[in-house]
């Protein structure tokens, strides 16, 4: 990996963290609000992430895309929160949680990728 590219890496990273703790901030006041913002900030990455992956960020320069790809999304979602929040609430708190969890990812998936496709001007498989 060339310079360049840590360095985006490492800025998206921080920006990816401080766009999540807003989130967990923005629901602290709410119950469940930290369930709420990991669902939340897990959904919306999985559909960003296969939005800007099908989309293929034709008008980045091509040591941008880790940035966003590893570096943002990748801190702004976060699988360990979901398994700390699947194994610490009831069972069925936990394994619901979980199941809606892959549910929303997947959903948020096909939304980002057919909104890329949409975005490039074509369908794209």
């Amino acid at each position: 990996m060339r310079f360049r590219e840590m360095v985006a890496v490492a800025v998206g990273g921080a920006v990816g963290t401080l766009t999540r703790v807003g989130a967990l901030e923005a629901t602290e006041h709410l119950a469940h609000g930290a369930l709420i913002a990991t669902l939340v900030a897990n959904t919306l990455g999985a559909l960003g992430l296969a939005f800007v992956l099908s989309r293929g960020l034709p008008e980045f320069p091509s040591w941008l895309r880790p940035g966003i790809t590893v570096g943002f999304f990748g801190s702004y979602t976060t699988f360990s929160a979901v398994a700390l929040i699947a194994v610490t609430e009831t069972m069925a708190l936990g394994l619901g949680y979980l199941a809606v969890t892959l549910v929303a990812g997947v959903v948020g998936v096909l939304i980002g990728r057919a909104l890329g496709s949409l975005a490039r001007g074509g369908a794209r498989s």
